[in-house]
């Protein structure tokens, strides 16, 4: 069953294919994870429950899916379960087994860059 459902206009690329600056690219990170976290904070109505979380990307081109459409929500997936599993240490919150995620992409329209969070009860 569909909790919840929102867009954000949070630009993901695939981290595993990208050549940058580690400053830039830090930068990049550090606001993914900002914004997902600001916009998500009612999140915490759904903590300790079994839950199902989708996030899918919305861009003009895509990415491949079995391991660079992963790689691009990395920080999102740490910022939604750091809401979700509160106290654990950077980046360890996600392997919670109360967590299953699911990764999907739609073509968007040119210059379109954003994402749609679902959360589905496990019930």
């Amino acid at each position: 069953m569909l909790l919840i459902s929102f867009t954000l206009p949070i630009k993901v690329i695939s981290e595993a294919n990208t050549f940058e600056n580690p400053y830039k690219a830090n930068a990049r990170h550090k606001k993914q994870k900002k914004d997902s976290s600001l916009m998500m904070k009612n999140l915490e109505l759904y903590r300790d429950i079994p839950l199902t979380i989708k996030l899918i990307r919305i861009s003009p081109r895509r990415l491949d899916s079995h391991d660079n459409l992963t790689m691009a929500f990395k920080f999102v997936v740490d910022a939604i379960a750091d809401i979700l599993n509160p106290g654990k240490r950077a980046g360890r919150a996600d392997d919670s087994p109360l967590f299953k995620w699911e990764y999907d992409q739609e073509r968007g329209e040119v210059k379109e860059n954003k994402i749609r969070v679902e959360v589905y009860s496990e019930k």
